[in-house]
């Protein structure tokens, strides 16, 4: 098992705190999943929208712990977005 799985990916990882805690409950709970995949398989979150508070639940939510992390925030201020 561990040979096929390249990566476990997270797209639209916001959604781990929007649904997680009623709606799909084992969200909150992929990082189990490192039981299966070992450490050396790399888990990725993808969002677009994530306030700081979303991220620490994600962050929990998958186990990324101690691990190195990439992070990319280009901000919502953009001229074609507004409220």
């Amino acid at each position: 098992f561990r040979a096929r799985v390249n990566a476990l990916i997270v797209d639209g990882a916001h959604c781990i705190d929007e649904w997680g805690e009623k709606f799909r409950p084992l969200c909150r709970q992929l990082h189990r999943l490192r039981s299966f995949t070992g450490q050396e398989v790399p888990f990725v979150a993808c969002t677009a929208t994530c306030a700081i508070s979303t991220f620490n639940i994600i962050w929990d939510s998958l186990g990324f712990g101690h691990r190195p992390f990439w992070g990319l925030d280009a901000g919502s201020d953009r001229a074609s977005l507004f409220f």
